[in-house]
């Protein structure tokens, strides 16, 4: 128990999405909570926010335009931050994606907290048709290495990216595996091998065509032509204000054809995963790690995606799915071909390993514990909080090395 006298020890987490923060950080935060740290969640405002509201945690709205260019607008959002930092008195600040990193990182030196940025995919930066975006971005992401306590990376790719072009600065750089997935929630529910005459395959992800998702309708139109025995199948957000975000149009222009299933959003994306033999993401985005992959790994599915960073980190070729060349229509529909060829036993090998691999390398518990040391790291550095319950209570986790398990 924390003392009354003692204040809560305030931890941000700032990002351009509540559904983001809720979906894939929702285990960190409650185990910050759990140790009796308060937590604010710093983003625009969305159906998600009232949920993190109902789970306890406080929240404050960001405006923040994603997708904006304008200089006066990006500046405000420094300003914001900071009059936010400075009102809830925050102790350490964690940034995620670009935006909130940037500005975030900047906010936070001015107002004396300690902050971690961490880079969830470099996106644009390894856009081959966005030279001239990417050169100023990156003048931005080194003054965020600048200020800065930490940067962390999602895979070992991005950080020698910040490497080659100097962008760390004085920041201390940390590999982060992946922001890790529950195994206990995302978990097999049926027996490996469809009962289905049509092989299934799902393209989960936002609508855009850095995920793929023309790649994969284009082999879905060969593939029906040529194979009675597939279906195809997407889910997903239509993003149309993304810079390459396909339209609505384009999308029931898809569905009408009736060579794919479009199967709308979801807000819980299992059923779908369960129901397919294989998951599909032939990203070219410039990916941290893609979230959908580690929940279709641990839902012991094959998966078959690019030979790209970030993807490639979650699928061994052969062993537990298959890899593509990038932005190669013609190699996409091959290992879609040759998956179609596997036994059910080698399917269901694949899917086993797979969902040995997540527990191994991406198992949230693995990643919440890596948040718990920094969070030791950085708050028992600073004098005056050196005694405080909480991290008191958190040293003696760390010390006895447990393992922090969520909903088991």
């Amino acid at each position: 128990m924390i003392k009354k006298t003692q204040k809560q020890l305030k931890i941000g987490v700032v990002s351009n999405s509540t559904w983001y923060t809720y979906n894939f950080r929702l285990g960190l935060l409650k185990r910050l909570k759990e140790l009796g740290f308060q937590v604010l969640i710093i983003a625009p405002r969305d159906h998600y926010s009232t949920k993190l509201i109902a789970e306890g945690f406080s929240f404050h709205h960001f405006k923040l335009s994603v997708y904006s260019k304008n200089p006066f607008r990006e500046l405000h959002a420094v300003k914001q931050l900071k009059q936010i930092y400075k009102q809830y008195q925050l102790d350490l600040i964690f940034h995620y994606t670009a935006k909130p990193n940037i500005y975030g990182s900047l906010a936070a030196w001015l107002s004396g907290i300690p902050s971690i940025a961490i880079t969830t995919g470099l996106g644009l930066l390894r856009d081959p048709n966005a030279k001239k975006s990417a050169w100023i971005l990156r003048q931005l992401y080194r003054l965020a290495g600048l200020l800065a306590k930490e940067v962390w990376f999602l895979n070992n790719d991005d950080l020698q990216y910040f490497r080659k072009y100097k962008l760390l600065s004085s920041a201390k750089p940390f590999v982060l595996p992946s922001e890790g997935v529950n195994i206990q929630w995302y978990k097999a529910g049926y027996k490996q091998g469809s009962s289905s005459k049509k092989i299934k395959f799902l393209f989960a992800g936002r609508m855009v065509q850095s995920k793929g998702a023309s790649l994969f309708y284009e082999v879905a139109s060969k593939l029906k032509e040529k194979r009675k025995d597939v279906e195809f199948q997407m889910v997903g957000f239509v993003v149309p204000e993304h810079p390459d975000g396909i339209s609505y149009q384009e999308i029931q222009a898809w569905k009408k054809t009736g060579i794919i299933s479009y199967l709308g959003e979801a807000e819980d994306i299992r059923p779908f995963i369960e129901n397919a033999d294989c998951v599909v993401l032939p990203s070219h985005f410039g990916e941290g790690v893609p979230r959908v992959l580690l929940e279709a790994a641990s839902m012991a599915k094959p998966i078959i995606t690019t030979d790209f960073v970030g993807c490639k980190e979650v699928v061994e070729h052969g062993v537990n799915g298959l890899l593509c060349r990038v932005r190669d229509v013609q190699s996409l529909q091959d290992q879609v071909e040759l998956f179609c060829t596997l036994s059910a036993h080698e399917k269901d090998q694949m899917g086993t390993a797979g969902r040995k691999k997540v527990i191994l390398a991406f198992d949230e518990a693995i990643i919440i514990r890596k948040y718990l040391e920094a969070v030791y790291r950085h708050l028992a550095n600073a004098k005056s909080l050196r005694k405080h319950a909480s991290l008191a209570i958190l040293h003696q986790v760390l010390d006895h090395k447990e393992n922090v398990e969520l909903n088991r």
